[in-house]
């Protein structure tokens, strides 16, 4: 290589050098800057972002759940669990504290209370003693609903004997009044300063009627329209429009309505298109809950946003809370549809006062929640001998679960402890049966819950309130 060429080279490797160098010089000077952007960064102050608004000032809390039906069974299992109000208290004791610790507890129920004017029980026809609100009452039940297709079924006087029982319970009852035109005022529960009213209706009346005069205790009677255009029956109602007045003038005298409604077809695990479209208009009238009830199974809970923006609920049907249907269901051998009518909610909500400072101050709906019922019923044991002593009530499904699983649990280790002793069996013929029917009973309650979450959907599912440790 000549002079020239290594005088070129040299050149060469000088520039690249210069350019590497200033890269990294660039490089250094961007990182100079991020460390200090960075820097400046974690300098700054953190503004925290402060949400004074709303203050809650006050609640009202409800637990609702759906029907309460005298069958024979339901009596006969009353009467084996005997002491207080003829044993009816009795079969509520594994939910009542859910009702004691609500301000409201509220059922429907679907029967009249009628004994001096009782005609006798019969399938579809029912009729209930005294004790029976009694029990409610001892229950933690304060409302019921008293409008539903069943409270004819002693005839009218049967129906004005068990308003006047309600009353000397101090039970409060939705749907009737002791005029047309008063049942159609809402019924105001009241707690810590704020108003709820409940106004309650029915849409079927099983073929009966209103008495003729408007000055005699009356149902509130919301019949469907048959075919031909004409009401249920010929039975004389309230029409769409009029229901909506209704609404209207029921919200303008307390802070929050409830809807009680009996409605829908037995045993169909979604409303009526025509129910949903009802509901949208009385939330939009104004009220905040819908509570339904008469299908015998659970049908969804739908949350709406009415057209002023409340936040509002619809509990289309609550399902079976007491009854002796489905009593011969098996778990896993019979089709699921079977046991749907076993299948229950208790549904919670509160009215809660909230101040918006500048805002102002409202009721609003708050703190929804559901808690998934089993309707227990050991008809099977008893055909087969196995017991004497009828069994029905509603139990809370994720407070049995867990009792059931410790039980599991315990016998699992007591065979683990006797494998390791080498002793045999792990368990004896007591336990190993004791191990099966709890097993199956769990399985029972999973089943049944998945299905129930499946069918109301699981949004508002909360736990169980825990019961006091005992002594």
């Amino acid at each position: 290589m000549g002079r020239a060429g290594r005088l070129g080279f040299g050149a060469m490797t000088l520039a690249f050098l210069w350019r590497k160098g200033r890269a990294i010089c660039d490089l250094l000077a961007v990182c100079a800057i991020g460390a200090t952007l960075v820097a400046g960064f974690q300098s700054m102050p953190v503004v925290a972002v402060v949400v004074p608004y709303p203050h809650d000032l006050g609640q009202v809390s409800f637990a609702v759940a759906g029907d309460v039906i005298p069958h024979q069974a339901v009596r006969e299992a009353a009467a084996a669990a005997g002491h207080d109000t003829e044993g009816w208290a009795a079969l509520f004791n594994d939910v009542s504290d859910v009702f004691h610790g609500a301000d409201f507890g509220f059922v429907n129920m679907e029967t009249p209370v009628a004994p001096a004017h009782s005609k006798g029980s019969k399938p579809f026809m029912f009729d209930a003693p005294v004790a029976l609100p009694e029990a409610l009452k001892a229950s933690g039940i304060k409302i019921v609903s008293f409008a539903n297709n069943h409270v004819m079924d002693q005839g009218w006087v049967g129906f004005a004997e068990a308003r006047e029982h309600l009353r000397e319970q101090g039970l409060l009852f939705a749907g009737t009044g002791d005029t047309a035109q008063l049942g159609w005022q809402p019924v105001i529960t009241e707690a810590n300063g704020i108003k709820v009213g409940w106004l309650g209706m029915t849409r079927w009346l099983n073929g009966n009627r209103n008495p003729d005069k408007d000055d005699q205790p009356h149902v509130n009677f919301f019949p469907y329209q048959d075919s031909k255009g004409g009401e249920a029956g010929g039975a004389p109602g309230m029409d769409e429009a009029g229901v909506i007045e209704a609404v209207k003038a029921a919200r303008a005298q307390c802070d929050l309505l409830v809807i009680s409604i009996h409605w829908g077809i037995e045993y169909d695990t979604a409303p009526r298109p025509g129910d949903v479209d009802v509901a949208h208009k009385m939330l939009d009238a104004g009220a905040s809950v819908i509570v339904g009830h008469h299908p015998h199974v659970l049908q969804p809970v739908e949350t709406y946003k009415t057209a002023d923006g409340r936040n509002t609920v619809i509990f289309y049907s609550l399902g079976n809370f007491l009854s002796n249907q489905s009593r011969t269901y098996v778990d896993g051998l019979m089709p699921d549809k079977d046991g749907d009518p076993r299948d229950s909610m208790i549904g919670l909500f509160s009215a809660v006062r909230r101040d918006y400072g500048p805002g102002g101050v409202r009721v609003e709906l708050g703190h929804v929640g559901m808690l998934p019922v089993w309707g227990e019923n050991n008809r099977n044991e008893l055909a087969s001998g196995r017991t004497k002593t009828p069994v029905i009530h509603p139990v809370l499904i994720d407070r049995e679960m867990p009792r059931l699983q410790a039980r599991l649990d315990e016998l699992n280790k007591i065979a683990e402890a006797n494998k390791a002793a080498a002793s045999a069996p792990a368990l004896t013929a007591e336990q190993q049966k004791e191990f099966i029917e709890v097993t199956n009973q769990l399985k029972v309650l999973d089943d049944r819950r998945q299905k129930i979450l499946a069918r109301t959907g699981d949004e508002y599912v909360t736990d169980p309130p825990k019961l006091p440790a005992k002594p």
